[in-house]
């Protein structure tokens, strides 16, 4: 993609994002980063802040700050993607019910166990409504609550 369609293209976007999703995959944190953050460059040139790709790239900009345990960098990342996608694609989308599950988790791995229930619930509203009950996702939603409702030691909600 460099040689024909050169460093700002989009479709050279989506191979820095496969890129950073493989380093990420094999626990490459600081690879994974370095793809992602030259991915959100790309699209902040070729699509502009206010597009859901660009949101996408927030989030997996968070997810890698969130596996390296950089909590709070992750939450402003994903805080930036919320933003974008309530802007673009309103609130009763799934990706806006993944960037509320990546904000939870990461409260939940904080210890701030109220505050990821909160996210966590609007999480599973937003599934709900978009996937319905049965939804292997709604069902990760489901367990990460779960698991919170149990690190709390409230095992009857759990």
């Amino acid at each position: 993609y460099l040689a024909t369609l050169g460093e700002q293209h989009p479709d050279t976007a989506w191979t820095y994002n496969n890129l950073g999703n493989t380093y990420s995959s094999k626990g490459e944190h600081d690879k994974a980063l370095q793809m992602h953050e030259k991915v959100l460059q790309i699209r902040l040139a070729a699509l502009g802040e206010q597009h859901p790709s660009t949101a996408s790239t927030y989030d997996n900009i968070g997810n890698s700050f969130y596996c390296k345990g950089e909590y709070d960098k992750a939450l402003q990342m994903y805080e930036k993607a919320l933003e974008i996608r309530l802007a673009t694609q309103g609130e009763q989308h799934p990706d806006i019910a993944g960037t509320y599950a990546n904000m939870g988790s990461t409260y939940k791995s904080k210890g701030e166990l109220d505050k990821a229930l909160l996210i966590l619930g609007k999480a599973l509203k937003v599934q709900q409504a978009t996937l319905g009950k049965q939804h292997p996702t709604t069902a990760k939603v489901y367990h990460s609550m779960g698991s919170t409702f149990f690190g709390k030691g409230e095992y009857d909600k759990a």
